[in-house]
């Protein structure tokens, strides 16, 4: 699905050309077949199939649906078969608005890589660190081990870890990660 969000600008792009130059919806879907990456061919070609069968709008477009921003397509395409309007100008809007979509998708996942690495790492710094305390000074973690303040100092590093591993998932689950 990934891949065919990614491609929706351009199918809707394609589809707003092949209706520019005067063809049925139908036959813009299979021009529009020829004209995007490989992964939508299938896809369009079911859809101008169902159109041509004479299938309503929704459910002949039905397997754009499931694609995000797949079902702004098909309402941009069924309110201009419901009301008339300029199809070719809706869906270059449509085209525009889901390419913006996408680049800030992707913004939001630079942005959010830190985070992500950080998810990563924080787990494992407390361990790596009793490694290099181990091997640099065994005298200084049998003491972490073995005494109260010790254990204390262990015990407040496990809180602050999970402190930090659950507000990292919060910020990640909150972008869509």
């Amino acid at each position: 699905m990934g891949l065919l969000a990614r491609t929706l600008p351009e199918i809707a792009r394609a589809l707003a050309r092949c209706c520019a130059a005067g063809l049925p919806i139908a036959d813009a879907f299979d021009r529009a077949a020829d004209a995007v990456d490989e992964v939508a061919v299938d896809l369009l070609r079911a859809c101008a199939a169902g159109l041509r069968s004479g299938a309503a709008t929704r459910s002949a477009l039905a397997p754009l649906l499931p694609v995000p921003g797949g079902t702004v397509l098909v309402g941009t395409i069924e309110l201009h078969q419901e009301l008339g309007g300029d199809l070719v100008a809706s869906l270059a809007a449509v085209a525009e608005g889901l390419a913006d979509r996408e680049r800030l998708r992707l913004e939001a996942e630079v942005a959010t890589a830190q985070a992500r690495l950080a998810a990563r790492i924080v787990p494992l710094a407390p361990v790596v660190s009793l490694g290099f305390l181990g091997v640099l000074a065994p005298s200084a973690l049998a003491a972490l081990f073995t005494t109260a303040p010790g254990l204390a100092i262990l015990g407040v590093s496990a809180v602050l870890t999970c402190v930090a591993l659950f507000l990292l998932r919060r910020i990640a689950r909150a972008v869509g990660l």
